[in-house]
């Protein structure tokens, strides 16, 4: 049987501290704290700031900064993933070290990505008896790609090895950049425990699915469920609080729900090509589709709420072709199918209305 959860995000706002360990290492490394902030909007108090947050385009420079401060090192990428500990992600690093299990752990950390420090896509489906947890680099600027994806993927094993309270046995991890130097392919062997496969299709890490079973030292589902309810939370209100261009085209497609205009039609109310609409969007490390989901996700929820609307008048209105696709969506927003969510809210289900005239969105 084969079980997959996608996240699609990537450009969702993240605190500071993701900010705060890249510039602990470039200092480290002799690069200027001045410099490694040039061009960021980043000021040096924001980073001892707890509540600070920055935009994923505010990282990338960041990003680009230090490597090209320190003359783009092979193993930086991993060097800085490796210094992300469960601590450094507050509530959500907290919730996985109280899940019942592996598998519980790694399904909340999927489901609330947005409270990491991630750059890259992560697909992880169960195939067989081994679970392929696929990473995905396409949407990121080409200059920074093997950073990210080094310093993402190191994050893994480093926050997998607090949560179990030893290292993941990894049966196989697969690398689509060409074989690095003897150095490095020790640092990479010594941080997976397996060579990696070098040259591959796509960037993957597979483990068998029977450690999803297992049990967690620290494992409070009661203190699990809370920090997950606080996430939630804390994501949602990451979601409300844009600014610039990606506020106005969110609050346009909160607007009229029961017509959710597309990009061309916003734009042309904007009095900008969708191309330029598009490039105002990145430069806030935003994309249009990112914004339609997360209004879609928010109306959702209120349309189960307060109208009691069937599944399919929801996906109507949300502009889905159908129920199907709908529910698939929901599922990848919540982590749960909207009947089951509806249960666990309390929200009685609706039957539909007859003779009433549907709105098309």
């Amino acid at each position: 049987m084969t079980h997959s959860v996608k996240l699609p995000a990537w450009d969702f706002r993240r605190g500071m501290a993701t900010a705060r360990v890249m510039t602990q290492v470039g200092c480290e490394r002799g690069a200027p704290l001045e410099v490694l902030l040039h061009q960021t909007g980043i000021a040096p108090e924001h980073l001892e700031d707890p509540h600070a947050e920055i935009e994923a385009a505010q990282e990338i420079q960041l990003i680009r900064n230090l490597l090209h401060a320190l003359g783009n090192p092979a193993d930086l990428g991993v060097e800085v993933g490796k210094r992300y500990k469960l601590t450094t992600y507050g509530l959500w690093g907290f919730a996985l070290l109280s899940s019942p299990t592996l598998g519980d752990a790694m399904n909340l950390g999927l489901r609330m990505m947005n409270q990491t420090f991630s750059l890259t896509r992560h697909s992880m489906q169960q195939v067989g008896d081994q679970v392929h947890v696929v990473y995905f680099d396409e949407h990121l600027p080409p200059d920074v790609r093997r950073f990210v994806m080094d310093r993402d993927r190191a994050m893994g094993p480093t926050v997998q090895r607090e949560v179990l309270g030893r290292p993941v046995a990894y049966s196989a991890v697969d690398m689509k950049q060409p074989e690095p130097d003897a150095a490095q392919v020790a640092r990479l062997t010594e941080l997976f425990g397996v060579c990696p496969t070098f040259g591959a299709t796509q960037h993957r890490s597979i483990f068998p699915a029977a450690l999803l079973s297992e049990r967690l030292p620290q494992a409070d589902p009661h203190t699990a469920r809370l920090c997950e309810d606080m996430c939630r939370e804390l994501v949602e209100a990451r979601n409300s609080r844009r600014t610039g261009v990606a506020a106005k085209v969110r609050d346009r497609l909160l607007r009229t729900p029961g017509h959710i205009p597309d990009m061309e039609q916003i734009a042309a109310e904007m009095h900008m090509t969708s191309r330029t609409l598009r490039r105002h969007l990145t430069a806030e490390g935003a994309t249009f589709r990112g914004l339609l989901e997360e209004v879609r996700s928010t109306l959702a929820v209120e349309l189960m709420a307060r109208a009691r609307l069937t599944h399919g008048e929801i996906a109507e209105r949300l502009g889905y072709a159908d129920v199907t696709t709908f529910i698939e969506a929901f599922r990848r927003w919540k982590g749960m199918p909207p009947s089951e969510y509806r249960r666990q809210q309390g929200l009685r289900p609706s039957h539909g209305r007859l003779n009433r005239p549907m709105l098309r969105a």
